[in-house]
């Protein structure tokens, strides 16, 4: 591996905890998702080297992370019964919306408990409308993701937050502007910092997705929509949380 190589791709995802001399543990490789099995791995390879005894083994298979407590599969129905999504119309006025089985479904799975804090926005703030037609992301995450979880940019919400920069390029390219403004009246962005996130936000979309790969648009497209089947059945095996993996309404 070179360290000085500009491309990433050939960077080892797996990690490795080699004991070079005694008593000195290294580890390499590894990436952000695997964070707590490499932990454990440091962890056990510095327990061997030191003879050590400690009092119990590894904790981390049984923690929850953020959202993670006292959720489960129902919990979406939670949101579906106690909270409206209230939507500004192009005119200004604030009407009431319902807060449906594909957007519970998504800010459950997505948010775990903390969803009541996103659908709470979206009720209390006028922030309920969908960020783009057909997709469950709603404009309250934006403030959301931006009050809570560090989202200090445009790219930064269409491509790790909601991923719409990959489902779907030019719905995420419709829901830039309303995201921008969102993020602009949580940052307190000025109009030229207003400008600059929304030519980046243009930049990395046509980046995604370059003049001519329709055929890999279509099968993002298509992946996204088994996806969100799944979801809404309920046999999504890999139901996330934040750690911490949207302007036509429906």
């Amino acid at each position: 591996m070179d360290p000085s190589a500009k491309n990433t791709e050939s960077i080892s995802r797996d990690h490795v905890v080699p004991e070079d001399y005694p008593g000195l543990i290294t580890i390499t490789g590894g990436k952000w998702t695997t964070y707590r099995s490499m932990a454990e791995d440091a962890v056990n390879a510095a327990v061997r080297s030191g003879n050590l005894k400690p009092a119990n083994g590894c904790l981390t298979d049984n923690l929850h992370i953020v959202g993670g407590y006292g959720w489960g599969p129902a919990s979406f129905t939670v949101l579906a019964q106690n909270y409206k999504r209230m939507k500004k119309t192009y005119g200004g006025k604030v009407i009431p919306g319902a807060m449906d089985s594909a957007v519970s479904n998504h800010l459950s799975h997505a948010y775990g408990t903390l969803a009541e804090q996103v659908a709470s926005i979206a009720q209390n703030e006028g922030l309920g409308k969908r960020l783009a037609h057909g997709y469950p992301f709603l404009e309250a995450e934006v403030a959301y993701c931006a009050r809570h979880e560090y989202c200090e940019s445009a790219v930064d919400f269409i491509a790790r937050r909601c991923r719409l920069a990959f489902l779907d390029t030019d719905a995420a390219g419709r829901a830039l502007t309303r995201i921008v403004e969102i993020l602009a009246s949580e940052h307190k962005w000025d109009k030229a910092r207003k400008k600059v996130e929304l030519q980046k936000g243009k930049d990395f979309i046509t980046a995604v997705v370059p003049t001519g790969a329709n055929i890999e648009c279509a099968l993002v497209k298509l992946y996204a929509a088994v996806a969100n089947h799944l979801v809404l059945f309920g046999t999504n095996a890999s139901a996330k949380f934040r750690h911490h993996d949207k302007r036509a309404e429906s």
